[in-house]
């Protein structure tokens, strides 16, 4: 057996035959067949989750320096998995690192940030960050953004735009709340909204509740109710409770979408409360409006659904 056979077995949906054909291949010598026996046991794939095998398929393979086994150990060693220790995540991840695997870079740094297994080291942490984020890997220079968030603003900005420039959706919708709510960031609505666009776009829910609100004011973006209503919709249905009262906030009052009080109702007992002051003080009127001014069976209705 060789690994390509565990491979074809694997992308059928058999992995207990991948798992079979990945043991009799790694152990011939395939570092590729060992690392695939190792994540198929790690994550229980063919039926029982064996730590212990799935290190030693691991170890097997990191002997051949495979970047891949190297990952693995060191995910085991900072969950403390199968006798690993935190100081053996930064052994694994540093070799890792070494040969250019920018996710390992992400998570040796947190270790440096944090001193797990290591001293904490500040500076160690940000220059890997920032090698990976040279390395094009949007979610280092996300990382970097959030590093300078309390202390430096302006330079946090920075790389949450290169990590939106790069697709990272939450970046995207980092950098858009800061141009919109002045994080000492001169607010800018035109590019308050198109990177909260880009997030909304992505299937961020908050920012769709959050563009959808800046299509509903005409703020950086063409005034549209029935645009608006489309994204608290899709918020709502995503779980944000700010979209969820902002989505039975206009089924209420029938803008941009037809007039629902059933739907309304349901929509804002799902939306709860948000945490945001604002949101449910206004929350409370609008359920204090419904309640005194739509038949009871409807509301009925509403919250046997929610129930």
């Amino acid at each position: 057996m060789t690994f390509d056979d565990a491979l074809s077995a694997y992308n059928s949906g058999d992995p207990v035959t991948a798992l079979s054909h990945a043991r009799i291949a790694a152990s011939t010598g395939s570092s590729d067949a060992a690392v695939m026996a190792g994540y198929i046991l790690r994550k229980g794939e063919a039926g029982t989750i064996n730590l212990i095998e799935a290190k030693s398929w691991y170890l097997q393979a990191a002997n051949k320096n495979n970047p891949d086994a190297l990952v693995a150990l060191g995910e085991m060693a900072i969950k403390n998995e199968a006798g690993l220790t935190q100081s053996d995540a930064v052994s694994y991840l540093t070799r890792a690192s070494d040969m250019g695997r920018t996710d390992a870079m992400r998570a040796l740094s947190d270790l440096y940030r944090t001193g797990q297994g290591t001293v904490p080291n500040t500076k160690k942490s940000q220059n890997l960050l920032k090698k990976a984020s040279q390395s094009f890997d949007s979610d280092a220079t996300k990382r970097l953004g959030d590093s300078y968030f309390e202390k430096d603003a302006k330079k946090a900005l920075k790389y949450y735009e290169q990590a939106a420039d790069a697709g990272n959706i939450e970046a995207a919708y980092i950098a858009g709340v800061m141009y919109a709510e002045n994080f000492d960031i001169r607010p800018n609505s035109a590019k308050s909204a198109a990177l909260l666009k880009q997030a909304a776009e992505g299937g961020h829910a908050a920012a769709q509740a959050d563009y959808g609100l800046l299509v509903y004011q005409g703020y950086g973006a063409v005034k549209s109710d029935a645009e608006a209503a489309e994204w608290f919709k899709k918020s709502a249905n995503g779980g944000d409770k700010e979209g969820q009262f902002l989505y039975a906030f206009t089924l209420a009052k029938g803008e941009g979408v037809t007039q629902n009080f059933e739907e309304a109702y349901y929509w804002l007992l799902k939306s709860d409360k948000s945490g945001n002051d604002d949101y449910d003080q206004d929350r409370a009127e609008l359920k204090k409006r419904l309640e005194a001014n739509v038949d009871p069976d409807v509301l009925d209705r509403a919250r046997a659904r929610v129930n």
